[in-house]
């Protein structure tokens, strides 16, 4: 390389260099502008503000709060009877349909009564026949003692004869009883309603054999009662007279807690005010009352649940603060507290009340009112 290359090569390291040095230097008086830039459009920027909080207010009212706990009941007639005869025989006649409205002595079926009435009449025969040997052996006898009076027969012959009499007695005594027996029988044939009531189910019909114990037809009364189990516990909350609820209308009380258990729970007994439009059998749900007590109430949507315990947001001056409070009784959407708030009280979700004091613009529904 000539010297004259080699000064030329230095030269365009030189401006290389230069260059390069000039667009530092110019980039760098940039960057100091987009971030003086930046500094001002911060500075200008609007403060971000807390969001608006909406919570409606609410009156503590004082009246009577019950304590209600849900079961599943089943309905049922107060009386029920399955009716079968005493007698075998074939149903002559079944008088009445399901369904039927009946009273209390009603004949309802009728079991074939000819083999007991023909029974009945060779009795009735048999007493005629016997009643004439004792009307002959009295005749007899009262004619032995006029001959025994005057020494015609001896007192043995006398005693006989009396015998005789005494077994003819006894001979018509038997029939007798014998045909009132089987009078009762046929009673037993006519199979009649123990109670006023309504035909549930006829499980027999005209010509079928009637087996004893073998159930004819099924009826129950107009009375309705609920039956519900419950789990035994030491602290069990179910008691004789408490009011029970359907639909939310009271429908009755507890009037009977069974002794015996079935599964490991315990059955209860509703007895019913009114008659309930709901079939025989059917499953319903009731609530029963379990506690009642009268106070103070304020709607469930306004407590605080902490762990130092229970709070309520109160509005007053336009400030919300809060007052702890004790709970006695609580519903799906009432509670029982303690004091009693003499100002409104906030009603929102737990976690809006819980952040009321924080913010300083709250919509407050219903400031009108206070």
């Amino acid at each position: 390389m000539s010297w004259k290359e080699g000064k030329n090569m230095d030269n365009k390291k030189r401006f290389v260099t230069i260059v390069f040095i000039i667009a530092v230097i110019l980039l760098g008086i940039k960057g100091r502008g987009l971030l003086k830039s930046r500094q001002d459009q911060m500075q200008h920027q609007p403060t971000p503000k807390l969001p608006i909080l909406s919570v409606e207010l609410g009156k503590a009212k004082s009246g009577l709060l019950l304590n209600k706990v849900s079961y599943l009941a089943q309905l049922q007639a107060d009386k029920s009877i399955k009716l079968s005869t005493k007698l075998a025989g074939f149903i002559k006649k079944v008088y009445v349909s399901e369904s039927d409205i009946v009273k209390k002595g009603d004949i309802l079926v009728t079991i074939d009564a000819k083999e007991l009435k023909a029974n009945l009449e060779s009795l009735k025969a048999t007493l005629i026949a016997q009643e004439n040997d004792l009307y002959l052996a009295q005749k007899i006898y009262n004619r032995n003692i006029k001959l025994y009076k005057v020494g015609g027969i001896s007192k043995e012959m006398l005693e006989t004869s009396s015998v005789g009499v005494k077994m003819k007695k006894a001979m018509v005594e038997g029939t007798k009883q014998k045909i009132v027996g089987l009078k009762n029988q046929l009673s037993y044939l006519d199979i009649k309603a123990p109670f006023d009531g309504k035909i549930d189910n006829i499980f027999l019909h005209e010509g079928d054999l009637a087996a004893t114990g073998r159930p004819i037809l099924s009826m129950s009364n107009s009375k309705q009662k609920l039956i519900f189990s419950y789990a035994i516990t030491k602290n069990s909350t179910i008691k004789k007279a408490q009011p029970v609820f359907y639909n939310g209308k009271n429908i009755g009380k507890i009037t009977t807690i069974y002794n015996t258990s079935q599964n490991g729970l315990s059955t209860a007994e509703v007895a019913l005010e009114e008659e309930l439009k709901v079939p025989l059998g059917s499953s319903i749900n009731i609530d029963v009352v379990t506690k009642a007590k009268k106070g103070c109430i304020i709607d469930s949507d306004a407590l605080i649940h902490r762990k130092d315990g229970d709070f309520i947001m109160i509005y007053h001056d336009k400030n919300f603060t809060p007052l702890k409070v004790q709970t006695y009784i609580s519903t799906e959407d009432k509670v029982m507290i303690s004091p009693c708030p003499k100002f409104s009280y906030a009603r929102a979700s737990e976690a809006k009340l819980a952040r009321l004091p924080s913010y300083s613009k709250v919509k407050v529904i219903g400031e009108k009112d206070e």
